[in-house]
């Protein structure tokens, strides 16, 4: 059996393992889920709660994305590695990492459901992707109950969204910073991991065409929404993830399994 990765298809946390796996040349089948439908098949994988988890052939679980690039790395040949070999370098990009996975990514997260939950029919369209027709099915008729515990988990709330709107632009805004010198990727002349992160944690505020799984028009949540779009396309950061999906996303197709 191969590797499988556990998704929710659209999270961009499972993005951006998806896309290291694929950048480091690691064959994976991809499982796909409803959100909260999910911890089934989480517990059923060896994982906690959370995607994405993956299945290692022969192996233990992996469930936590930091630890799957790791993992991606670790298989991939010399030419695909997405993070350098040691030294200052490294440090710099796993501590990148971390301010993303902690300092970015939920702050994304959180703007998008608060936008995307009272549309029914949108975060329906969103959840079927690449998921069981049964368990769209579940998630249709307790969509109620589903997004007032999604509201709660994730706290989702006005002031929360607020919060969080301001952290994303304090993010693009130390992204574009450290792109002002002309370095072509985050670490340097290099592509690699941090680049990933950024690029797969951007990406409900960019909604670039190249993106392998989401195919829903986030545009139509409203006024605000489409201003954060937009000012975030516009964005240095926000070039640059486009030009990152635009030059590397398609060169990172899943190798078959």
């Amino acid at each position: 059996m191969p590797h499988i990765l556990v998704t929710i298809p659209f999270s961009h946390f499972c993005e951006k393992a998806r896309w290291s796996l694929e950048a480091a040349g690691v064959p994976f089948v991809e499982e796909g889920h409803c959100p909260l439908v999910h911890r089934v098949a989480v517990r059923r994988a060896g994982g906690r709660r959370t995607v994405p988890v993956l299945a290692v052939e022969g192996g233990a679980a992996i469930d936590d994305s930091p630890l799957i690039v790791q993992f991606a790395d670790a298989k991939a040949t010399a030419d695909r590695k997405l993070w350098p070999a040691s030294g200052r370098a490294r440090d710099e990009g796993l501590e990148l990492e971390r301010q993303l996975d902690v300092d970015f990514a939920p702050h994304v997260r959180r703007f998008v459901y608060f936008h995307l939950l009272p549309r029914r029919d949108l975060a329906l369209e969103l959840f079927r992707i690449d998921a069981p027709p049964r368990e769209h099915a579940m998630v249709r008729v307790a969509f109620p109950v589903l997004r007032a515990l999604m509201r709660r988990f994730m706290r989702v709330h006005e002031p929360g969204m607020r919060r969080s709107h301001g952290a994303m632009l304090r993010m693009f805004d130390a992204i574009g910073e450290r792109l002002r010198d002309g370095r072509p990727y985050l670490l340097g002349d290099r592509f690699g991991a941090a680049d990933i992160a950024f690029a797969s944690f951007a990406a409900p505020m960019l909604q670039p065409p190249e993106h392998p799984k989401v195919r829903v028009a986030l545009e139509s949540l409203g006024a605000p929404y489409i201003a954060a779009i937009r000012r975030s396309q516009e964005h240095p950061a926000g070039l640059f993830a486009l030009r990152l999906y635009r030059e590397r996303r398609a060169a990172a197709a899943a190798p078959s399994a």
